[in-house]
């Protein structure tokens, strides 16, 4: 399944069977590598007490050694395994410094301590890095992300939220599994198993059924099933390799974009199939009332947000000039604004339906992908 459109060239050079031994290469001394862990108390809510646990490698070569921390709010610390209580609710960078004597080192390592506020109100909005979930809320007070804890895996794209019974869906395209857990991330547990490569996960409340996609179709499964391995191929014989899922319950349609090709829609009764636009490329898409919202590939660096109707009629443009494929787009009906992806400059953006008043909503650490809403709290 390919994900970037470029091509790599990669020379590999081989050394002779006695270079491993030559004298003239001598193995570098180790040098001193800064790390750390740390654990959160109250669930990551604020007042919230962080142990920080120091696991910097240091060479006795080096020396003497001196560790400063910088908690990122305005406050430090020269012990070695600090604890350190947040009051206030925030993302803050723990920095540390490790200083050796001998060696002359400086080296530091820097991790965010996500601190969550008890109080906030609004609607969830969750996004991956492909490893981990965040879930920030959409409000007036501005998102602050934190991961769900205990949540880990191999290369995440598509999510979805099951609004009525409190649980996030999470497609792992290299484990080729779906994932759930509550929507604070505790209670992880497979789903489904072995069921090919995925990107995108939809969910038919009505028939109470999950589809995703894999790289040549469209497969489904009950959700009250809790066998791993129970699934049913809904559409196959898709070269052009599906990306992305959504389903409209008023007209029992499925939807579905391609990495290579077209926007394609079935009827949920396995009728109907059809390609509805014809595109360069895609990753995601979902419906809003009787429209579909869908990205296209235009060139490299050039991706674009359309909407058009169920038809693929009434094209109208949402966005130009994304960097890559989306794969993530969201709708939060109260504020009727659309969300999407922008992968390499590590931002999700929103706006009307129609594309204006277009603005950045979050600057994320790592390239995100997926998003899901759900319902406000």
């Amino acid at each position: 399944m390919k994900k970037i459109r470029y091509i790599f060239l990669i020379a590999i050079g081989l050394a002779t069977a006695n270079s491993c031994s030559d004298d003239s290469f001598p193995v570098p001394p180790a040098s001193t590598v800064p790390n750390y862990t740390f654990t959160i108390t109250n669930d990551a809510f604020a007042p919230a007490t962080v142990t920080f646990t120091n696991t910097s490698i240091v060479p006795e070569r080096a020396g003497a050694v001196t560790y400063t921390w910088n908690f990122g709010d305005g406050t430090t610390s020269t012990e070695l395994n600090p604890v350190h209580e947040y009051t206030v609710p925030g993302n803050y960078k723990a920095n540390l410094v490790v200083v050796t004597g001998n060696s002359m080192e400086i080296k530091q390592s820097t991790q965010t301590v996500f601190v969550k506020d008890p109080n906030a109100t609004g609607v969830p909005l969750f996004f991956t890095n492909g490893q981990s979930v965040f879930s920030a809320l959409i409000n007036t007070q501005g998102p602050v992300p934190a991961p769900l804890t205990g949540v880990t895996l191999q290369k995440t794209y598509g999510l979805a939220v099951d609004t009525v019974n409190g649980k996030v869906y999470m497609a792992d395209a290299a484990a080729e599994s779906i994932m759930v857990s509550d929507l604070d991330g505790k209670n992880l547990a497979v789903f489904r198993s072995n069921i090919g490569e995925t990107d995108g996960v939809a969910i038919d409340y009505a028939n109470k059924h999950i589809y995703w996609d894999t790289s040549e179709g469209i497969r489904r499964a009950n959700m009250e099933d809790t066998d791993v391995n129970q699934y049913e191929d809904f559409t196959t014989g898709h070269p052009d390799d599906p990306e992305g899922i959504a389903i409209d319950p008023v007209t029992k349609a499925v939807f579905w974009n391609t990495y290579d090709g077209d926007v394609w829609t079935k009827k949920m009764d396995g009728t109907g199939e059809k390609s509805i636009f014809t595109s360069l490329g895609g990753g995601s898409v979902i419906v809003v009332g009787d429209r579909i919202y869908f990205d296209t590939y235009l060139s490299a660096g050039d991706i674009s947000l359309l909407s058009s109707n169920f038809d693929g009629s009434g094209i109208e443009t949402v966005a130009t000039g994304i960097t890559r494929l989306v794969y993530g787009i969201g709708y939060e009906g109260d504020g009727k604004k659309i969300y999407w992806i922008d992968r390499d400059l590590k931002k999700i953006m929103r706006a009307n339906l129609d594309g204006t008043e277009t603005e950045l909503w979050l600057e994320t650490e790592s390239e995100p992908r997926g998003i899901a809403i759900g319902k406000k709290k």
